[in-house]
């Protein structure tokens, strides 16, 4: 079954291309190697809404431009989670004062 995105779909691809910052060269270099089927002039008329692709195809696309995205996304900020953790000044006045790290008790 051949897909052709139209309308909003058409235009959040073409948004996530530009963001991607992928010319259409090593777009299809990425989907290739991703097992993409159809070569540059194909993938070309398909961002220009003159060919439908295979839903795989387009999936295969999408994915390439994700990849892409995921490589160029500013970095996260962590969570406490994921912070090493630390000592605090009330973490040590739970110790027993007779037992400091010195100690030979």
């Amino acid at each position: 079954m051949n897909y052709l995105p139209d309308g909003e779909y058409r235009r959040q691809l073409l948004a996530a291309l530009r963001a991607s910052r992928l010319g259409v060269e090593e777009l299809w270099l990425r989907y290739f190697a991703l097992g993409g089927e159809v070569g540059k002039m194909e993938i070309e008329a398909y961002l220009n809404g003159l060919l439908p692709l295979s839903r795989l195809q387009h999936d295969l696309l999408a994915h390439a431009i994700n990849e892409r995205l995921d490589e160029i996304a500013p970095p996260r900020a962590p969570y406490a989670v994921e912070l090493p953790a630390f000592h605090t000044e009330e973490d040590e006045v739970d110790e027993d004062p007779g037992k400091g790290p010195d100690s030979d008790s």
